[in-house]
């Protein structure tokens, strides 16, 4: 089947068969639940393992052998400081129940058309019983909230650290040193994960790999490629319809 996303402001649910993803880490939590058969995974340091659900801090690099299994994949984009706090309080990911499941099945369902506000409630009803009690948190300081919600307005704006800054009303040094205790990320990385989801979502839409690289700031497809296949796992013309 070809990759299904859908792409929601601080989530994207994704459903897809999956072969071999290659190692990579991205800045959001990730959770996999296979849908027919089980997967391999592995992680950085350890051996490789059978599972048919898996869940991944933020940036934590690993691979997934698939085998054409049948996988959805649940990203929660909530920054560093709101998982660290809800893991020091003792939070641990958790599989879905049955019931999410049997959603997730019909959702992958060749030819089903799903309401975009029902696919919205259940990427948040999986946040829920996967993660249970996290939560988004918006950023403490009001300056590097005003460079945040700028950047979201305009989330393919040639932002800098130095114009950014400006918007916050800081000094560049020390922009990025909140920046980055905020997002989890230096400026630079941030800009590239939020070009990437631009990407996806245009990819998604049937735009092509090159029209899609111009429009987000990459040089040239192979940009984009490489960029997609470090960051999200898989090469850019895997979420075209049709694929």
């Amino acid at each position: 089947m070809p990759a299904r996303l859908h792409f929601f402001r601080e989530r994207a649910l994704v459903l897809t068969r999956t072969a071999d993803s290659g190692w990579h880490a991205h800045r959001a939590l990730q959770a996999m639940v296979a849908l027919d058969k089980s997967f391999s995974v592995e992680r950085e340091g350890g051996a490789a393992s059978e599972r048919r659900f898996a869940a991944f801090a933020p940036m934590e690099g690993h691979r997934i052998r698939g085998g054409d299994t049948l996988i959805a994949y649940l990203f929660f984009d909530v920054g560093p400081r709101a998982w660290q706090a809800w893991r020091d309080a003792g939070g641990e990911a958790r599989a879905p129940e049955p019931a999410l499941l049997d959603a997730l099945r019909v959702l992958a369902r060749p030819g089903h058309e799903a309401d975009v506000g029902a696919v919205e409630a259940l990427a948040a009803r999986w946040c829920a019983e996967c993660w249970p009690g996290l939560a988004v948190q918006a950023p403490a300081d009001p300056r590097l909230k005003r460079a945040l919600e700028a950047l979201e307005a305009e989330p393919l704006a040639p932002w800098t650290h130095r114009s950014l800054a400006e918007r916050a009303h800081l000094s560049p040094s020390r922009f990025q040193v909140l920046f980055r205790e905020a997002t989890g990320l230096p400026v630079r990385n941030y800009l590239l994960w939020r070009r990437l989801l631009e990407a996806t979502a245009r990819l998604q839409a049937g735009e092509g790999v090159t029209a899609a690289a111009h429009a987000t700031g990459f040089a040239d497809a192979a940009h984009l490629s490489r960029s997609f296949r470090r960051i999200i796992g898989a090469a850019p013309s895997s979420l075209l319809p049709g694929r």
